[in-house]
C-alpha cells in the first residue's frame, strides 16, 4: 500500500510539474491549465504537503531508498513551483508599492461580471457588423468623465468585446466609462481593416461623447494580445493616411494607450506565429515584408506617440516578452512617456482570472496609469 501510494503521489508530481512548465505549442487545453497553476500556484502547496507525508511514510515503514528519495524529491520540486510565482508576484508588488490580498486571491476563477448598460452598432460593412458594449458608472456627474476603449485579444480571428466584462466593475467604480469595441476578424484578411475599424471606434465615441457624459479629450486606449497590437498601432498612427479608419475620417488621438502582451513587431513575431499572421495580413511575411512593417507599432513611435502603458508576463509562451521590451526601447528612445512592468512568472493571459495575483497587479498598475493619464475628475 505505500508503494503503490507513494508511485502515484510521484507520478502526480511530475504530471503537475510538466503542465507548469509545458513549452509553446501545446494544446490549448494545457495551456490555459498551465495559466492557472502559475497564477493560484499557492494551491500547489497541498499537493506538496501530501506527497511529503507520503514520503515519511514510506522511510517509516522502511519502503525502498529509491521511492523514499523519489517521494521526497516530488515534494520538494512542486514545493519550489508553488512558491516561485507567489514570490515573484510579492517581489514586483512590494517594489511597486501594491498590497496583495490573499482573500481576494481565493476568489472563484471567474466570478459574477455585469452587463452593458447599452449596446450599439457602431459600423457597418458588407461582410460584418460592428457593435460597442458601452459601461457607465452609476454616479452621476456634472463633469464630462474620461473613457477607456477596450479591445479583445484572440489572434486576430477569435475573442470577443465581452471580455471587457472582467475589466468593467474595477473602471466604472472608479468613474471611468467603459467602452468595448468590435473589430473585424480574418478570414478574410483584416490587415489594414483591423486598425481602420479600431480608429473607426474612436471617431464613433468622439462623435458620441456627449451622449454617454464623455470627455473626447481623455480616451485611453486599452487593449490585450491582438488587442493591444492594433490599439498601439492605431494610437500610433493617428494622421497616418496608410492605415485610415474604416469609416469617418478626422481625429483619432487619445490621450494614452494600455497594451498587455500584445506584438509589437510583426516581422519579428512572424518567426512565432507564421499562419497567424498570414491569415491577419493575407500574405506571408516572404515577398511582402513592407506589409509587416507597416503594421507594426514599433515601426510608428514618433515623438508625440501617447504615454503608453505595457504589462506581459516573463513566460509568455504565445508572443515573447521581447515585443513590449522592444516597443518600450523604442519609446524611451523618442522621450515618449511608458511603463513596462514584467511578471516573470506569468504567462499569456494572465490577468483573465479573478483572484489571481496577476489580476491584482494588473488592476492596481492600470488604476495608477489612468489617474496619472486620464484622471476623473
Amino acid at each position: 500500500m505505500p508503494t503503490l501510494l507513494a508511485l502515484l503521489h510521484i507520478v502526480g508530481c511530475v504530471l503537475l510539474a510538466a503542465v507548469f512548465l509545458a513549452p509553446a505549442g501545446v494544446p490549448t487545453l494545457v495551456h490555459l491549465l498551465k495559466g492557472i497553476l502559475r497564477e493560484y500556484s499557492l494551491l500547489m502547496l497541498l499537493p506538496a504537503l501530501l506527497t511529503a507525508l507520503v514520503a515519511l511514510w514510506v522511510a517509516h515503514v522502511d519502503g525502498a531508498r529509491w521511492l523514499r528519495w523519489g517521494t521526497a524529491a516530488s515534494a520538494l520540486a512542486i514545493g519550489v513551483l508553488a512558491a516561485w510565482p507567489a514570490v515573484s508576484a510579492w517581489r514586483l508588488a512590494r517594489a511597486a508599492e501594491i498590497p496583495l490580498d490573499l482573500r481576494e486571491y481565493f476568489r472563484p476563477l471567474v466570478g459574477a461580471r455585469p452587463h452593458p448598460s447599452e449596446t450599439v452598432r457602431f459600423a457597418a460593412f458588407e461582410e460584418r457588423e460592428l457593435h460597442a458594449d458601452v459601461f457607465l458608472p452609476e454616479t452621476a456627474t456634472a463633469r464630462a468623465r474620461p473613457a477607456v476603449l477596450y479591445f479583445h485579444g484572440g489572434g486576430w480571428r477569435g475573442g470577443e468585446r465581452g471580455y471587457a466584462r472582467a475589466w468593467a466593475d474595477f473602471l466604472t467604480a472608479r468613474g471611468y466609462a467603459l467602452i468595448s469595441l468590435d473589430y473585424r476578424l480574418f478570414p478574410p484578411a483584416t490587415g489594414v481593416k483591423a486598425p481602420g475599424d479600431v480608429k473607426c471606434g474612436i471617431r464613433w465615441v468622439k462623435e458620441h461623447a456627449a451622449t454617454y457624459g464623455i470627455d473626447p479629450e481623455r480616451l485611453v486606449l486599452f487593449g490585450e494580445s491582438a488587442g493591444g497590437h492594433l490599439a498601439t498601432l492605431a494610437g500610433y498612427t493617428e494622421g497616418d493616411s496608410r492605415i485610415p479608419s474604416s469609416c469617418d475620417e478626422g481625429d483619432t488621438s487619445v490621450a494614452a494607450i494600455i497594451s498587455f502582451y500584445a506584438p509589437s513587431d510583426l516581422v519579428t513575431y512572424a518567426a512565432t506565429a507564421p499562419a497567424a499572421l498570414e491569415g491577419f495580413t493575407g500574405v506571408p511575411l516572404q515577398g511582402h515584408r513592407e506589409q509587416y512593417e507597416l503594421l507594426s507599432p514599433i515601426n510608428h513611435v514618433g515623438p508625440r506617440a501617447p504615454p503608453t502603458l505595457l504589462l506581459h508576463g516573463g513566460a509568455d509562451s504565445v508572443v515573447p516578452l521581447d515585443a513590449s521590451r522592444a516597443l518600450a526601447a523604442r519609446l524611451a528612445q523618442v522621450g515618449v512617456s511608458h511603463a513596462l512592468f514584467t511578471l516573470p512568472y506569468a504567462e499569456h493571459g494572465f490577468d483573465i482570472w479573478d483572484g489571481g495575483f496577476g489580476r491584482q497587479l494588473a488592476r492596481a498598475l492600470v488604476g495608477r496609469f489612468l489617474h496619472q493619464h486620464a484622471p476623473v475628475g
